[in-house]
């Protein structure tokens, strides 16, 4: 007998559940449509053996892979428990250290300098250097000549293009690094001691130089004593 037979209202009530389930059979479902197959059947025409045992083997495999999904899960977050754990326990480390981190902001103190620190995938002919504001609006365009490739700093001594001092506060670098037409690739730094540990619920973040730099983007660590980056 075919599990579609049986009778209206059996079907009206999970047709109705499975809409709920965005049409998907759950176990439960399962063994309800074979109990309502099995009490509906014709007894002139009952359900075949082979076919009855066949239906029981698919609602096994459907149980063993909801099981194998469970276990999965359940694996899936000790395993993120274990590396948050991991994680936290070396970002408290990390206090005092020396760090350098990606990062495009760059904080200016005031009445001071800041060093804008970058590396260049191959040496570059020309390298601009913009600084904007928080907001978006440039301050500064500085064009450097010959640079080579790896790491290089500019000083930005806090003025804009007119000369003039800038308040102090987070500002946005960008780099535009070029050979002839073609374009060089670049990454932008900051480095210095970590200030700072902060625990949120979108990670571990590290103050650095007056920013926040998600701990993801540390790239390198050393000792105030041994720093060489």
């Amino acid at each position: 007998m075919d599990i579609l037979n049986i009778n209206s209202n059996t079907s009206a009530a999970n047709n109705q559940r499975s809409d709920k389930s965005d049409n998907k059979l759950g176990q439960q479902q399962f063994l309800q449509l074979l109990v309502a197959q099995m009490r509906h059947q014709d007894p002139i025409n009952p359900l075949n053996g082979a076919e009855f045992a066949a239906q029981l083997a698919q609602f096994n495999s459907v149980e063993q892979l909801i099981n194998v999904n469970n276990g999965l899960k359940i694996l899936q977050e000790g395993q993120d428990l274990m590396s948050a754990s991991m994680t936290n326990s070396m970002a408290a480390s990390l206090s005092g250290k020396e760090v350098k981190a990606m990062s495009n902001e760059v904080y200016l103190a005031s009445g001071e300098s800041a060093n804008i620190t970058f590396d260049l995938y191959s040496s570059a002919e020309e390298v601009e250097i913009i600084i904007k504001s928080a907001s978006g609006a440039e301050i500064r365009r500085e064009t450097l000549k010959g640079m080579p490739s790896g790491n290089s700093e500019w000083t930005w001594d806090g003025r804009n293009d007119a000369g003039a001092r800038v308040a102090d506060g987070e500002y946005i670098v960008e780099i535009n690094a070029k050979n002839g037409d073609s374009n060089v690739d670049s990454l932008l730094f900051t480095k210095g001691s970590v200030e700072k540990v902060r625990y949120t619920g979108r990670g571990v973040y590290l103050l650095v130089n007056n920013i926040e730099i998600p701990i993801g983007d540390v790239q390198e660590v050393s000792d105030k004593t041994t720093q060489n980056f």
